[in-house]
């Protein structure tokens, strides 16, 4: 527990945009003590989408089935449920039909109570109810994977249990009426294998969660840090929507392929490799792609970005009709420590629109900003990368899409993190 936090200090927007991003990658400084510790937890929560991240540290009431909430002037959630994209008592007819067709210890399909579905980043992930008990049921375009039914109730407050893992990250489970707030995390790499799962009637769901939690994982309740005990391992999937991989014959693809390598990745053969950037002299961005979902990461000699998988919806910051973008940062220097513990003179402020393109039209991307020189975007396989001065945030600045021609096919003005 956290007895005492420190005193409230309002952080310039670029810091916390900064700081966002570079948590959401996975890119924590290493804990220590005193109040850099704190802040870190905060963003850290933040990061992931958190909402409430303030009462969470200190152990306060915070119902995720509310909006999102300022605390303090300082930083906005979004309500899980939104975030997981989450409906209660429905189920699509395909998903329940995969289901069915996967299951094998399981009561007749017309005795499924469907109590709610969650879907992200490539993943639906659906809970039933049965006499038997809860089980679970994730799809993603090749595979589905369910559980046996549990009829394990919750005993006790700030009670989590992990009923059902997939092999590509998916986690759900029950939990205690009292919890109100929930993170997970791996408590060998917790910044970059982390989840905040939608917390619906009793259970959670977690579609986008990460790999290989038997191996340890901690949760975050309602403001108190345990572990989690008797966490299962991965439920055999069943390929039952076969697709052909996709290419790694060349050594860009198969520089991205190692990038998807142990990542919570759906279907990681099925993404296609985009482009590989060199945005910097230490730091190179690889994209890759499937469907509407985007894949990331940061190869650099120092933080370097884990591998992440972003839905169409998450990629606001730069949006149009013809591309969809999110900020993700580079060329990060090492923290400096003063004698107060407060962390100084570090981090990045460098970044680089990374995104797909919506539109087959689309032939060029260009920053535009008064006062400076145009900025032209990679474009690769369907996705760009577009590194400009995007932390000026001048007011009149712009990305222009245009075709082959040279025709404006759209002009977007970036957004601020959400």
């Amino acid at each position: 527990m956290i007895d005492q936090l420190p005193e409230h200090r309002a952080l310039p927007d670029d810091v916390r945009m900064r700081a966002r991003q570079r948590l959401s990658e996975g890119m924590r400084p290493a804990a220590r003590n005193g109040r850099p510790v704190l802040i870190a937890a905060g963003v850290s929560m933040l990061a992931a989408g958190a909402v409430f991240a303030s009462q969470a540290l200190i152990g306060g009431s915070a119902d995720v089935a509310e909006p999102p909430v300022q605390h303090n002037g300082e930083f906005v959630g979004k309500d899980r449920g939104i975030v997981n994209h989450v409906e209660r008592e429905k189920v699509a007819p395909d998903v329940l039909a995969r289901c069915a067709a996967a299951a094998t210890a399981h009561t007749p399909v017309s005795e499924w109570v469907p109590m709610a579905t969650s879907h992200k980043n490539g993943t639906v992930l659906t809970a039933f109810r049965t006499a038997a008990g809860v089980f679970f049921c994730a799809n993603t375009a090749t595979t589905t994977t369910i559980s046996a039914p549990n009829p394990a109730v919750p005993e006790g407050r700030r009670q989590v249990e992990i009923l059902f893992t997939t092999p590509t990250g998916a986690m759900a489970g029950i939990v205690s009426s009292d919890v109100k707030f929930l993170s997970l995390s791996q408590i060998a790499a917790s910044g970059q294998n982390n989840t905040m799962p939608a917390l619906v009637d009793g259970l959670f769901l977690a579609p986008s969660g990460f790999q290989k939690a038997e191996n340890g994982t901690k949760a975050l309740v309602n403001g108190e840090e345990f572990a989690v005990r008797g966490v299962p391992k991965p439920t055999a999937s069943v390929v039952d929507r076969p697709l052909p991989p996709a290419a790694r014959d060349t050594a860009e693809a198969q520089r991205f392929g190692a990038c998807l390598k142990d990542r919570a990745v759906p279907d990681p053969g099925q993404f296609a490799h985009g482009l590989t950037a060199k945005v910097s002299a230490t730091d190179t961005m690889i994209t890759g792609r499937f469907g509407d979902l985007l894949f990331y990461c940061r190869d650099a000699e120092h933080d370097p970005s884990a591998g992440m998988v972003f839905d169409l919806d998450d990629l606001t910051e730069f949006r149009g009709q013809t591309i969809a973008a999110m900020t993700a940062f580079y060329d990060f220097k090492p923290y400096k420590v003063n004698e107060q513990g407060e962390y100084y003179d570090g981090g990045s402020s460098s970044a680089a629109a990374v995104g797909l393109v919506l539109d087959p039209r689309v032939a060029s991307i260009t920053y535009t900003s008064p006062g400076t020189a145009d900025v032209p975007a990679t474009l690769g396989n369907g996705t760009f990368v577009l590194a400009a001065k995007l932390l000026d945030r001048h007011p009149d600045a712009r990305v222009v899409v245009r075709d082959a021609g040279g025709n404006v096919l759209e002009t977007i003005t970036p957004q601020n993190p959400s």
